[in-house]
């Protein structure tokens, strides 16, 4: 810990940027690991920097200290920002100018800083507050002569050469920006993306709670340590940014009482690339136990059929199961009577119950999508206004997922201040559950609720972030008084929604704007992070049936083969490229365990003009004490034979796209039974202590390759030139 001398000091703390070992046996994965940082932070004129060591070049630079935008009795605003009046070990007395007094506690360690506790003491009867901000200067008069916009009198002051915020643009898919990319905008970091009039981005890997800003220096990346009572947005001002919790209580009205308390408010972590510096972020929360292995199965989404108006339940079925052999079918949007209702549309599916058992017939469980605070139908659900959330005007607000004034149909919203709407969510919750047994419930449109410019709960204690995070835990909590086993899915990858879901989807593409290879490879990139905190993980898909292979190229790392792909039911012809052999390998071989973490290799995490891109990579998982790489992708750079030295695996040639995958638990280098999945045909020569005693091929059936051989500790394989072709297995 660092002691604060006096206000006036200069606080330096000299930091390597070494990872905490992770507590379920994951080890130091930063390549360049052994590379300081310093922190720098003079309290007087509240000026941090973080910087390399030694050579002193900056990563990031702007103030800490908490400020306020506030509304009097009177209705005028004001700005009041915290100055440090005195300091002892690890906390800060602040003032706020004469209106309140406060105490800041801080903790720092091997990567990072946090602020643990900020408690404020009204000396008068509290204003509203309308946001809290850290990262925020008063305008100098010199400084009002340059700003675009004078509407505000302060301005944020954090500053570096870009930002990184995972998929942050849509159409196609961007995590790393400029510093004067975005203009002025705030940027969503939690739930609240269109209505907060962020760049539209619907769910995965949402809500992040978190941002990096950083270059070519370093990174540092930021947030909170709990799920706030206020909107989480970056604001954004040319090239300044600020952490922004917005919360309008100048329209919802004040918290009782004169004091006024966050609980980790805001955390500041380090490293030498933004995919790290979130993963020290990540790790500074408590590590859970993995997600049990029976969360991360192969799914099959009904949105890529219903999407064009095919409703057939059991062709469906049929393919999935006979095809694809997926072990869960899951019913998306469209199976209701409308959104929410949690009853089946009896016209769409005059058969339902009898579509379900013969889907359970076919070996396949089930699936129901749901959202999370929608509702189309109040009066018939018994539902009154004061349980919906409600404008200034006391109207119910409606939405929509882009929140626009033309796009159909717009949904009324649950409050979970009224203890009605809570019972009606959790009753329909267990009547799904009860009646129609899903294995699986997935979670949607969390990010598709109003925000604090024109509705709130009226309890404070659920707003902000708080609100979605509520409907999607009593949804969660119900469905688990059941079945405790019951799978959530939803789409976050940070640990602070490890509580409800114990699935990470990756969504449908539909953000990606037509480059839904490029804009997997991107989210796979982000979920490398889940995977370091043993989180189950749905690879899902995009819409197009040609870029499935790069899809299912990242799947073999990442985690369990999903889908929205359309499939060639009754009166739906295949599509172009249509090719489930791949698909169909997946299913049979990816790795079930939950626990790993990234071998990149020569991939990309992402930079400022270079988007997150894997082409080969590995997953390694702690086995017997030790990280053992347990799937490799390659990808081949141009045309001809490619070779590259894989740590633990040693030299390997390859023509072609090829997946590998151990199916034992064992590496690659000693695996008793190795999947080895040719995308293009091709050669592949790995590495091996002895000749296998048999390697086959896999359509149909098994039947003996012939085209193999074994030499010099190493084993070639020629892939058979056959459309079938699943893959092909070397079994010692």
């Amino acid at each position: 810990m660092v002691h604060h001398e006096a206000p006036s000091a200069i606080v330096k703390v000299n930091v390597k940027t070494v990872i905490l070992a992770f507590a379920l046996l994951i080890s130091p994965l930063i390549a360049g690991a052994e590379e300081p940082y310093d922190l720098t932070w003079d309290m007087q004129s509240d000026h941090a920097v973080v910087r390399t060591h030694p050579g002193g070049q900056e990563v990031w630079h702007g103030s800490l200290l908490p400020a306020l935008w506030i509304q009097g009795a009177d209705g005028s605003k004001q700005y009041i920002k915290a100055e440090v009046a005195s300091s002892a070990q690890d906390m800060l007395s602040l003032r706020f100018g004469n209106l309140a007094a406060g105490e800041l506690t801080i903790k720092h360690d091997s990567a990072g800083i946090r602020f643990q506790r900020l408690a404020l003491h009204w000396n008068q009867s509290p204003p509203a507050i309308v946001a809290l901000y850290f990262g925020t200067s008063l305008l100098t008069a010199e400084q009002r002569a340059m700003v675009p916009s004078l509407e505000l009198p302060f301005w944020p002051d954090w500053e570096a050469d870009g930002f990184g915020i995972p998929s942050a643009k849509g159409g196609p898919l961007q995590s790393f920006f400029r510093r004067w990319d975005f203009g002025n905008a705030s940027i969503a970091l939690g739930s609240f993306g269109p209505a907060m009039g962020t760049p539209y981005g619907a769910a995965y890997p949402r809500p992040l709670y978190s941002a990096a800003m950083g270059g070519p220096n370093g990174w540092v990346a930021f947030g909170p340590g709990t799920v706030p009572d206020a909107a989480l947005t970056l604001r954004i001002r040319s090239s300044n940014a600020a952490l922004e919790y917005l919360y309008r209580e100048d329209l919802w009205g004040t918290q009782k009482g004169t004091d006024r308390v966050w609980d980790e408010p805001f955390r500041l972590f380090w490293a030498h690339d933004a995919w790290d510096a979130y993963l020290r972020l990540f790790q500074s929360f408590p590590a859970v136990p993995p997600s049990a292995q029976a969360h991360q199965e192969s799914h099959w989404n009904s949105w890529g059929n219903f999407r064009d108006h095919h409703y057939g339940l059991r062709e469906l079925a049929d393919q999935v199961a006979s095809d694809i052999g997926a072990k869960i079918l899951v019913l998306d949007d469209g199976w209701e009577t409308n959104d929410s209702s949690g009853k089946p549309n009896l016209v769409r599916y005059p058969n339902f119950f009898d579509d379900l058992a013969y889907i359970r017939k076919k070996g396949l469980e089930l699936g129901f999508w749901q959202a999370c605070g929608w509702v189309d139908d109040p009066e018939t659900s018994g539902l009154m206004p004061e349980d919906l959330v409600r404008g200034i005007d006391g109207v119910p607000r409606r939405v929509s997922w882009e929140m626009g004034t033309q796009v159909e149909p717009h949904h009324y919203v649950l409050d979970p201040s009224s203890p009605r709407a809570r019972e009606f969510l959790r009753q329909r919750t267990l009547r799904i559950m009860r009646e129609l047994k899903p294995r699986l419930l997935k979670l949607d449109f969390g990010y598709g609720l109003p925000g604090p410019d024109v509705a709130a709960p009226r309890d404070p204690a659920l707003r902000g972030e708080r609100f979605s995070y509520t409907l999607l835990k009593i949804i969660a909590d119900a469905a688990r008084e059941v079945d405790p086993t019951v799978t959530i899915q939803y789409y976050s990858i940070h640990p602070l929604m490890a509580p409800i879901e114990n699935l990470i989807t990756l969504d449908d593409l539909g953000d990606a704007g037509g480059q839904e290879a490029a804009g997997h490879g991107e989210w796979s990139v982000w979920a490398a992070l889940a995977g370091v905190q043993g989180r189950a993980i749905n690879a899902s898909s995009g819409y197009d049936w040609r870029d499935d292979n790069e899809v299912l190229l990242d799947t073999a790392v990442i985690g369990a083969p999903g889908s929205i792909l359309p499939l060639p039911t009754e009166g739906l012809a295949p599509p172009p490229g249509f090719d489930f052999h791949h698909r169909r390998a997946l299913v049979e071989w990816y790795r079930h365990t939950t626990l790993w973490k990234p071998l990149w290799l020569n991939s990309e995490k992402g930079a400022i003009g270079s988007e997150p891109r894997p082409r080969c990579f590995g997953r390694l998982e702690p086995l017997r004490g030790e990280d053992r790489l347990t799937a490799l992708v390659l990808r081949p750079e141009g045309g001809g034979e490619n070779q590259l030295n894989v740590p633990g695996l040693g030299l390997v040639r390859w023509q072609g796209r090829w997946a590998i995958i151990s199916q034992d638990d064992e590496g690659l280098a000693a695996s008793h039974r190795l999947a080895c999945i040719p995308f293009d045909g091709g050669s592949l020569q790995l590495p091996r202590s002895a000749a296998p005693r048999h390697v086959v091929a896999v359509d149909k059936s098994e039947r003996p390759l012939t085209s193999w051989s074994w030499h010099n500790s190493a084993l070639e394989v020629q892939s058979p030139i056959s459309p079938e072709l699943v893959g092909i297995l070397v079994i010692n």
